[in-house]
Order: structure tokens, then sequence, then C-alpha cells
């Protein structure tokens, strides 16, 4: 048996019904998309949540109890005023300590402004820049007893105190008044 199958070159035939998309124009799928966008907008606005966050308040005392316990070195604190809020502490090797833990509070001034004191023993020689934001030497000043030596980088100012062994940087975008008057309260923890 033969398994050729003629086909005929006929047309095809129409069946009769009309097809509904052949009368539809550009401007029906421009309505269309704008529907979509609408629907996605109206979920994107119900959903929606503001991602700016109130400043998170860190405790500083706990932190300080359980570093005081290791530290080879009496710690330093900055008495904050009233409208400053402390929004960061730590006690732990940064990438220029060495190993070396290194004390770290940091604080909101005045709403806006950023103040923070660091201290280690490390004598790595990648510390003070790293503490200082790469901050260029400005010189010395002397503010009681103490010898700071100043440093500056773009929108941050630093002063750098070194006793017996012990590394202390405050610095932050506060002018120079007021980083030299934080320096000036910095005491010892108790």
């Amino acid at each position: 048996m033969a398994h050729d199958v003629l086909v005929s070159a006929t047309a095809p035939r129409p069946t009769g019904r009309p097809n509904a998309r052949l009368g539809q124009t550009v401007g029906d799928m421009v309505r269309s998309l704008a529907i979509v966008l609408a629907l996605v907008g109206v979920l994107v606005a119900v959903t929606y949540t503001s991602q700016s966050a109130d400043v998170r308040s860190v405790d500083v005392a706990t932190a300080l109890a359980q570093a005081q316990r290791q530290a080879p070195f009496d710690l330093k604190t900055w008495t904050p005023g009233p409208d400053d809020v402390a929004t960061s502490v730590r006690w732990q090797a940064t990438g220029a300590s060495a190993g070396t833990p290194v004390w770290h509070v940091g604080y909101l001034v005045d709403g806006s402004e950023y103040l923070q004191i660091a201290q280690s023993v490390t004598m790595e020689a990648g510390f003070v820049p790293e503490q200082t934001a790469g901050g260029k030497p400005q010189g010395e000043v002397s503010l009681g007893d103490v010898r700071w030596l100043r440093f500056e980088s773009a929108g941050r100012r630093s002063l750098v105190g070194i006793e017996d062994g012990v590394t202390t940087v405050v610095s932050g975008t506060l002018p120079w008044s007021a980083i030299e008057s934080a320096a000036t309260s910095v005491r010892e923890a108790r």
C-alpha cells in the first residue's frame, strides 16, 4: 500500500467567524497599558513605606563595662549634651589596628553633625589615617596640659593625642572649636 498523500494546493476556506482582534489599534494598546500602570501605581502607593528611619540610640554604658574589663588602658568617653545621641559603640579591632581592639563611641550632635572618640594601643601606622578619614596633618594645638595633632580631610576634622602609649582620636564633622571643646571634655570613663 502506498502512503503517498496528495495535498491539494487550494486556498484556506474562511470559517465565517469574524476575527475580533483585527479592529484593534495602537490607541487600544496604549489605553490598556495605562490601566495596568494605574493599577501598579495604586499597589505601590498602598504598600510604600518611607525608608527614612529615626536615629538609633545605643547603650554606651553596657559596652563600656564590657570593654573596661578587657582594655589594658583607661577608656575615655564624652558627656553628650541633652540633644546629642550616642549612635555607635564598639570594642573591636578595625582594619588598620592589626587585631588590637579599638574603643569607639560615635555621637549625633545637634541633630546633623557627627563626633567620635576612638582609642587604642595599636602601633600600626595605618590607625591614625583610618580614624581621621585620611586626614592631612594641620599642626598642633595645646588644650589644657595635652598636646594634640590636628588632621583635616574633606568635611572632617580630627585631633589626635598620644599619651602613655594610648592613641586617642576625637574626630567629626563639627567645626574646629567644637572638636577642641569635645577633646578637652573627654574624660576617663567611670
